[in-house]
């Protein structure tokens, strides 16, 4: 009688070490948006670099934007509006860009609308949005005018 109480005190100390642990992960905040600059590409002619989007005061516009975006997970920020998933790189006959060599063929493509015309693209794995872009005349995704 002593070892089947010692074994059924020793699976409810378990029992409640792993509810408690799942309690636990489940209550954490979900992991907030990040941003990376790994796969940046300033070589391509309808692009701009930093250099340039400083100039025209649109550098510290970019990242008061983007600041507000890291504040909360991606998946809660897709509107389909200010930030839109495209899936795929845009065909040839609706970008003015080439697909990076360096970016993954399976690249999950997307934008962030920064203003009026003004966007940076790049590519999404997880929570972690990968500027590729930096285009100030909405080249990455040319689209017809609406109401026109």
């Amino acid at each position: 009688m002593g070892i089947n109480n010692f074994k059924k005190k020793k699976e409810n100390f378990l029992d409640n070490t792993i509810n408690k642990k799942k309690q636990t992960l489940s209550s954490l905040k979900p992991e907030n948006f990040t941003i990376s600059f790994e796969d940046f590409d300033d070589t391509q002619r309808s692009g701009s670099g930093f250099k340039d989007w400083q100039n025209i005061g649109l550098l510290s516009y970019m990242l008061e934007v983007l600041k507000g975006y890291c504040c909360r997970p991606l998946i809660e920020q897709l509107d389909g509006n200010k930030f839109t998933l495209y899936g795929n790189f845009p065909p040839p006959d609706k970008t003015k860009f080439k697909y990076p060599a360096h970016v993954s063929p399976d690249a999950e493509w997307g934008r962030i609308h920064i203003n009026g015309k003004t966007i940076i693209a790049g590519h999404v794995i997880n929570n972690t949005f990968y500027v590729v872009f930096l285009d100030k005349h909405h080249h990455f995704y040319i689209s017809t005018k609406k109401n026109t």
